[in-house]
């Protein structure tokens, strides 16, 4: 049940990143092509794209935890023995999703910061930009949970 949750909201976040990458692709596509042929190119897809690659590295971080796309130095788990790999696999996923619970709150402040200043070119509220910062441990937290479910259900 909670698994199929998690797959669900995993389903949201591969969409969301889809439509992140698409926002930076469309961002540099004008950047590039404005800067060639306009005498003064528009300043504000420059800043999109920068937003663009906080929201695709705070919602990939948690999809590459879960498909195991991370970088992940295995020398060691892949020696050992299949139960004690899935061990030491489960402490480090709780010793992950420590980290991103303890990085919860600092990371709301953060983004509560935000709400005292607007972008300079696009004139957003920065608080929703400074929400990528919340949500990365958030989605690599989700990641994480996942993961040691599956391992303490032996399932792979």
């Amino acid at each position: 049940m909670v698994l199929r949750l998690l797959d669900g909201i995993h389903v949201v976040l591969r969409v969301l990143l889809s439509a992140v990458f698409c926002v930076l692709l469309a961002a540099v596509v004008v950047q590039v092509v404005s800067r060639l042929t306009l005498p003064r190119p528009p300043v504000w897809t420059e800043e999109l794209s920068r937003f663009a690659l906080l929201f695709s590295a705070a919602v990939g971080a948690g999809l590459s935890l879960r498909t195991g796309d991370l970088v992940n130095v295995d020398v060691v788990t892949s020696a050992l023995p299949e139960r004690a790999r899935r061990g030491l696999e489960a402490v480090v996923m709780v010793a992950m999703l420590v980290f991103c619970a303890a990085l919860i709150e600092p990371s709301w402040d953060f983004t509560d910061i935000g709400s005292l200043q607007d972008s300079p070119a696009l004139g957003w509220n920065m608080f929703w930009v400074h929400a990528s910062m919340l949500l990365a441990p958030v989605t690599l937290g989700l990641a994480c949970v996942e993961r040691l479910l599956r391992i303490l259900a032996g399932v792979r």
